[in-house]
């Protein structure tokens, strides 16, 4: 099996269950990411990882025929079935250059309708996903979990950490009593500003041991956050020790990003937030922390203090 997925670490995370089904139904599978999330999963989540030697949403010639070149060279390793779990086209005239006899994918019907023609000629199966946000509320591991209809016999993406948690950290941690938070620019794209998160992060201090985590190319907002009064941000250069310190926290407190969804699949509670807008409670269906306890904060008015009580609240549960 191929599972072709050229997005973001969290998107990439949305595979868990349908990986661990393929595990279990003694389906060998490769993956085909990009490099910033080629290392999200762990040797047990696939037999090998290959990274993208493409651009995403470029239609020249050049970006062409690298696409094709690297659809036969995975061709000759007689792929039964390629999934289409992404919404770029490349995805898709990646899977038809490999020739694989099943391609599964993804249409969006008159939400896009001119796609939708194209992508048809590419894959063998088409499965209907809305273009937007799904009214029937489904998560983002459930719409996935789709392509594996028929290769597998479950019939539902687990929730079971036990199966989850491996294929995303390779050692089991031991669980510590602090709070990690993530230190990333998303807080910005949400609206919150490094003085923002600098707050947040002294007022968790006031009552919990508080780590700040944030990637070594997080390094511009993290120095903010810094000059701003949050502490000392600790930087993590590989992916990783990055994802075992989200699992060895008692609890995470994040944007909506890859962060949460690491904490989803390994078991760490998490206070999510999510970015103000329209259909705010089908975004947080979609895309909140799968197979742990979570707590949805939108980033508007008073969402600091509101971040706090959900961390306060966790603690009181436990």
């Amino acid at each position: 099996m191929l599972i072709i997925r050229l997005d973001g670490i969290g998107d990439a995370l949305a595979l868990t269950p349908l990986l661990a089904a393929l595990r279990s139904a003694g389906r060998p599978v490769d993956l085909v990411l990009r490099k910033h999330n080629a290392h999200a999963f762990t040797p047990a989540a696939a037999r090998e990882v290959a990274i993208a030697p493409f651009a995403l949403r470029t239609s020249g010639a050049e970006n062409a025929a690298a696409i094709a070149r690297f659809g036969v060279a995975l061709a000759a390793r007689g792929y039964a079935a390629a999934l289409v779990a992404t919404e770029d086209p490349a995805g898709y005239r990646l899977a038809a250059a490999t020739a694989a006899p099943r391609r599964i994918g993804f249409t969006n019907g008159w939400g896009k309708p001119f796609k939708t023609l194209r992508v048809r000629s590419l894959l063998t199966t088409a499965l209907y996903r809305p273009a937007g946000l799904d009214k029937r509320g489904r998560h983002e591991c459930e719409v996935l979990f789709e392509l594996g209809r028929g290769l597998v016999e479950e019939t539902t993406p687990t929730r079971d950490l036990a199966r989850l948690r491996p294929l995303v950290i390779e050692r089991d941690v031991a669980r510590n009593a602090g709070v990690a938070v993530q230190v990333t620019q998303k807080w910005a794209s949400f609206g919150a500003d490094a003085a923002s998160v600098a707050q947040l992060l002294h007022d968790l201090a006031r009552t919990r041991l508080v780590r700040a985590i944030a990637s070594a190319t997080e390094g511009t907002f993290a120095d903010a956050v810094e000059r701003a009064g949050g502490g000392v941000v600790e930087r993590f250069a590989a992916l990783a020790p990055w994802k075992e310190a989200i699992a060895a926290s008692a609890m995470l407190v994040a944007p909506d990003s890859g962060a949460i969804h690491v904490a989803g699949m390994v078991g760490t509670p998490t206070v999510a937030l999510f970015e103000r807008r329209q259909a705010l409670a089908r975004q947080i269906a979609r895309w909140h922390p799968w197979a742990a306890p979570f707590f949805a904060v939108e980033i508007a008015d008073d969402w600091i203090a509101r971040a706090v009580a959900a961390v306060e609240e966790h603690a009181a549960a436990r």
